[in-house]
């Protein structure tokens, strides 16, 4: 049988004038010599190249060819063939196609392979041919994660699920490290971890359902489905990360936080570990902190022209309060880490107070809330009040009494930098009165805010023009003044995980708090109102509008503009 199906690449390569008689004799007994597929062997010795193998058995067989490293591969169709399958007969599962599994083989003549597949998945097989090369590669990318949750599977076994957690308990010595303990478990933890620290993720979703479990991963903002282990997992893989995260393991009914950090090669990693209990068992989230990523550039966060000047004029305030404002994710801490690595000078005494603190900033002194200690932001910063600071920066203001605190830091002659959650840059002015601040206050101390978002840059790797369309048109255009434009996509590649995109850049609107506009905060005016003023005495860019010209100058996309925008956001 083994004999049939060689000749049968051999007799098509013979067919085709590629190779000779002679040829195919010596392949054949250097194949079984060592242990390689015929098209390797006739690669390797040079009696044909890999492009004229792919290209005669495509045009000969009338199959497609894929490019492996331009393809986006789907996790789904992954799923359907295990690992050793796809290792010994050289093919990665690509696509879920009108019923079928389309399927990329080195050799589409392996008949016994593709029956394989049809027995395991369940499906028709569709056959396109591909390189060894970037099948081992695809097989290495896609199969990492699966490969060591298949391992751990195997040696936890169903139903040992308590015998599991002892050894998880029994290996926290922690992942990245090579001395590490050899359980099942430990080692798929590490694997996930290192998985996502590879993939770029900035979050680890561990996700009970009543079957499976589900992991996920958050690349640029954006969640990315991992893989989906078994039930039988879950258990062991959740108590060896409460573990490592000093987290009580007994403790399943109520929501805890904890944390740990490792080292990955020369990487100093931390994860902020937190778990909620749901209706199928517990939710774990990771949040990975990596110091090797660290930018404190403005310009590297997209801060740039006119609202870079505004921003930096803002900085160089002796005293008041500078507001960064958004949503939870869009990157306002690190705006202000920003900012304070620009102030930072040996004539500063710049003083922090952090829930937590994400990132340790050399020489500036960091002070983390802790309320079992009763350091909360309101006694916190009443304490660095005494430290005799130049510059405070607050995590985030959430009641009236860190407000007021705040303000009064900056009546008296301090520089404060902090966050609020709100849409929009004049809507922190109007927080702040929410929060109980008096007006005149307001307009005596805040002396600006930077509102922002985070869109996914385009891949510069895959980056091609091409022509809008007409709804990208009419949102680039809102008020009809259209002009021709070409705009970017990626088409999606090994380096962005097909995606497209690669790394994040902020959208901002900077306001600052002129006269005119204290003049309104005095009034107690509406956010609106105070935009409106702003945009025509001060030419304020609207979030929606930075956007627009980051899309027009090519960084991003306009659906990524969609995404983190609304249509008529600041437009009217």
């Amino acid at each position: 049988m083994a004999i049939r199906e060689k000749l049968k690449l051999g007799d098509v390569l013979l067919k085709a004038g590629i190779i000779s008689e002679d040829q195919l004799r010596k392949a054949l007994e250097y194949q079984k010599s060592r242990n390689v597929q015929l098209g390797s062997a006739l690669i390797q010795l040079q009696f044909i190249t890999e492009e004229q193998l792919i290209g005669n058995l495509s045009r000969q067989l009338h199959i497609p060819y894929l490019d492996l490293t331009e393809v986006r591969i789907d996790p789904a169709a992954v799923r359907r063939v295990k690992e050793n399958v796809a290792k010994m007969h050289k093919l990665i599962p690509v696509a879920m196609k009108n019923g079928k599994l389309v399927v990329a083989m080195s050799n589409p003549l392996n008949i016994f392979a593709i029956d394989e597949v049809v027995i395991q998945s369940g499906m028709d097989v569709e056959v396109a041919i591909a390189t060894e090369g970037d099948i081992d590669a695809a097989i290495q990318e896609h199969y990492g994660v699966a490969a060591s949750i298949q391992a751990a599977v195997k040696s936890i076994g169903r139903g040992d699920e308590k015998k599991e957690e002892a050894k998880a308990v029994l290996a926290a010595k922690g992942p990245g490290v090579t001395e590490a303990s050899e359980a099942p478990v430990a080692k798929l933890a590490d694997m996930i971890l290192r998985q996502a620290l590879d993939d770029g993720a900035s979050d680890i979703h561990i996700e009970p359902t009543q079957d499976e479990l589900n992991i996920r991963y958050r690349i640029d903002g954006v969640l990315f489905e991992a893989t989906r282990p078994p039930k039988t997992v879950e258990s062991p893989l959740i108590s060896r990360l409460k573990v490592l995260s000093n987290m009580d393991i007994a403790e399943t009914r109520a929501p805890q936080d904890g944390g740990f950090s490792a080292r990955f090669g020369d990487r100093e990693i931390e994860f902020r570990v937190s778990s909620c209990p749901t209706i199928y068992g517990e939710n774990l989230v990771l949040r990975i902190l990596d110091r090797s990523k660290l930018r404190f550039s403005l310009i590297d966060l997209g801060l740039m022209g006119a609202d870079l000047n505004k921003f930096q004029d803002l900085l160089k305030n002796p005293y008041g309060v500078i507001l960064v404002t958004g949503p939870t994710g869009s990157g306002k801490t690190t705006t202000l880490y920003a900012a304070l690595s620009l102030l930072n000078t040996p004539e500063k005494n710049i003083k922090t107070i952090e829930d937590p603190v994400e990132y340790r900033l050399p020489g500036i002194r960091q002070t983390q809330v802790n309320p079992k200690a009763n350091i909360t932001f309101a006694n916190g910063l009443r304490s660095l009040m005494r430290q005799d600071p130049d510059i405070i920066m607050v995590g985030e203001i959430r009641d009236r009494e860190t407000s007021e605190i705040a303000v009064q830091a900056a009546l008296t002659g301090h520089l404060v930098l902090s966050t609020l959650h709100t849409n929009d840059a004049p809507g922190a002015l109007s927080r702040l009165s929410d929060l109980g601040v008096e007006p005149f206050l307001l307009a005596s101390s805040v002396m600006g805010v930077l509102a922002q978002r985070l869109v996914r840059k385009i891949c510069l790797k895959c980056k091609v023009p091409r022509e809008p369309a007409e709804e990208e048109l009419k949102a680039l255009f809102p008020r009809g003044d259209r002009k021709p434009v070409v705009l970017y996509k990626g088409e999606g590649c090994k380096a962005c995980k097909r995606s497209g995109y690669s790394g994040r850049m902020g959208l901002f609107e900077a306001l600052i708090v002129t006269d005119e506009v204290r003049e309104l905060i005095l009034k107690k005016s509406a956010p609106m109102t105070i935009r409106e003023l702003a945009r025509k005495m001060q030419g304020m860019k609207t979030l929606r509008e930075d956007g627009i010209s980051k899309v027009l100058s090519g960084y991003t996309t306009v659906d990524e503009l969609n995404r983190v925008t609304f249509a008529d956001e600041g437009m009217h």
